[in-house]
């Protein structure tokens, strides 16, 4: 009788164990907060996805090289707007766009984190990047220090901008910093595509 009890017992923590296995218990691996978030499918994503992704509707922009969606579902995880380049020159793809959240310094508390997207060329080659939100500054210093002369004045849908060689900076009219990183492009085509920049949602 005792034999037939420890046997059930056995049994009966296995099938437990089995469970706790199965539903994600202490042995399944936790998701990492501060992870990016990436639209492109290429690895698996360490933020927990929004309840409510936007769609496009009436007043989504033409984004560039077909990337609307994927800055929409960014903007589904950003407290600030996100914008879009609605012109680039020709021959450029969409690469990936996405959410980084970021802590403040000295606290556990996430800032608002930055929006990355990225656009290549392969043909002259040539490549932009697209921070917004918080960026780290040294993204900000490289596109000051990679450039010569001084910056001049170029609209960014409404707001005004700062035209590099390497880059445009500007601050939306919410306390946002915009960063576009280009390697391979005139500054006729920097300040298009600074122009033609539009927020993703209302």
């Amino acid at each position: 009788m005792k034999r037939t009890t420890v046997v059930a017992l056995l049994t009966l923590s296995l099938f437990l164990g089995a469970c706790i296995e199965d539903t994600g218990g202490p042995s399944a691996s936790p998701t990492t907060p501060g992870g990016a978030v990436s639209t492109t499918g290429a690895g698996s994503a360490t933020a927990t996805r929004p309840a409510v992704l936007l769609t496009p509707g009436p007043d989504t922009p033409a984004c560039a090289a077909d990337s609307a969606l994927a800055f929409l579902e960014v903007q589904s995880y950003a407290s600030f707007k996100a914008y879009c380049p609605t012109f680039l020159p020709a021959g450029f793809v969409f690469e990936d766009v996405h959410f980084e959240e970021a802590v403040q310094p000295g606290t556990p508390v996430p800032g608002p984190g930055s929006v990355v997207a990225t656009f290549k060329r392969d043909s002259p080659d040539a490549s932009l990047e697209f921070v917004q939100g918080r960026p780290e500054l040294s993204v900000i210093t490289d596109v000051r220090t990679s450039s010569e002369g001084e910056p001049k004045d170029t609209p960014y849908d409404g707001f005004e901008g700062s035209l590099f060689d390497k880059g445009v900076l500007a601050r939306s009219p919410d306390g946002f910093t915009h960063v576009i990183t280009a390697d391979g492009l005139t500054a006729d085509e920097l300040q298009q595509i600074a122009a033609g920049m539009q927020a993703v949602a209302p």
